[in-house]
């Protein structure tokens, strides 16, 4: 469909410039000294497009794969957040004429009527939308920068306040104080043994510090010394982009840098004792392991953890849903900030840049009966 745009513009704009040979087999033309030839116009035409010439007529959806492989390039983004762009685009863009259209057509307009038929009842979270915006900004921001086909974003003109999202639920994504105390509790007096173990005291551990699951894993008995562990790269699942948009097969691998490849992501954590008794634990059963958390020369798995953690929280009567590796995280930071730890100390623990990145890992940690009692005491 977009090389019909492309057709259509490039016959309008070269009509006059194309020739036929004296034979009648060729056609032909002369772009800047340049001298292009095919069996016939349209094949001409494509020719033309595959040199760059026409970007004039090129719409979101030719542009959002020449994205995708400048950010590729060009970017800190990842695999996984590639194939993510992918899968958006498909589910919420490829069914819309507007994203077929050349980019020097849109309006405010367009965008407003397709933004008003993704929100139609309330069906699209705030979240989801700025995905999507994100996805529009970047396509806008290359073809403005990088290909100087326009030099305004349309959207940007837009109001956002009119278009109604999806109220969220909260989801009960944290452990409360108690539940993480009887968690701690039930984990160190259950017995269990080899790599079942392991990532019992894994899951232990990380109730104590303020590591991504990544980071956890990425943990060599190297980065632990007097006291504190320090990190300096994560573990991740890795995928790559070939330039025809299909990816590779994901793999895991140990990277030197930390997510978002920020300066605040390499720091020193303290170690409280209760920790450093499970550590001295780890080293008796991977005693010559690299990694901390590593049995028989592979390192612990995400999904697995995830899959322990919610195993032992059925078995004291907490629900699992919503609970993983990032819901220890958030519990972590939120016992910080309730025991009176500064909420700058607790943005570098957390490795954030900014405060407000902070201030979402904040959650409520206490049931309801402690908040009532806290507030008579405060309000009285």
């Amino acid at each position: 469909m977009y090389y019909m745009n492309y057709l259509k513009g490039l016959k309008e704009k070269y009509k006059n410039s194309i020739k036929t040979r004296a034979d009648g087999k060729q056609v032909y033309i002369y772009i800047n000294r340049q001298h292009i030839s095919a069996r016939d116009v349209d094949s001409l035409l494509r020719k033309l497009i595959d040199k760059g010439l026409g970007l004039e007529f090129y719409s979101m959806y030719d542009i959002f794969s020449l994205w995708l492989i400048w950010k590729r390039d060009y970017g800190s983004v990842s695999g996984k957040t590639l194939q993510i762009y992918q899968q958006q685009w498909k589910k919420y863009f490829a069914d819309y004429a507007v994203n077929y259209r050349p980019l020097i057509e849109l309006t405010p307009r367009d965008f407003i009527l397709l933004f008003r038929e993704w929100t139609k009842g309330r069906k699209m979270t705030g979240k989801q939308f700025n995905n999507l915006k994100s996805i529009i900004n970047g396509i806008y921001s290359y073809a403005i920068d990088e290909l100087d086909i326009v030099h305004t974003n349309p959207i940007r003109e837009i109001d956002m306040r009119q278009f109604k999202l999806k109220a969220i639920r909260p989801k009960n994504k944290v452990f409360y104080l108690e539940d993480r105390k009887r968690l701690l509790e039930h984990l160190s007096s259950k017995k269990t043994k080899g790599i079942n173990e392991l990532y019992s005291l894994a899951i232990q551990f990380d109730f104590y510090v303020t590591l991504r699951i990544g980071e956890l894993k990425a943990l060599k008995w190297d980065n632990y010394r007097n006291g504190e562990i320090y990190v300096e790269g994560q573990t991740l699942l890795t995928t790559s982009m070939e330039d025809d948009g299909s990816f590779s097969s994901g793999s895991y691998e140990n990277v030197d840098h930390v997510k978002g490849n920020t300066d605040e992501g390499y720091r020193w954590i303290p170690v409280v004792s209760k920790a450093q008794e499970i550590l001295e634990r780890v080293r008796q059963i991977n005693p010559d392991g690299e990694y901390i958390f590593m049995y028989k020369g592979k390192q612990i798995y995400t999904a697995t953890f995830n899959e322990h953690l919610k195993k032992y929280c059925s078995e004291i009567g907490i629900d699992p849903e919503y609970k993983g590796s990032h819901s220890i995280r958030f519990t972590v930071a939120s016992a910080l900030f309730l025991g009176g730890t500064p909420i700058t100390e607790i943005q570098r623990l957390l490795g954030h840049t900014t405060l407000q990145m902070t201030m979402h890992y904040l959650k409520q940690i206490l049931p309801g009966h402690q908040t009532v009692a806290i507030m008579e005491q405060c309000l009285a």
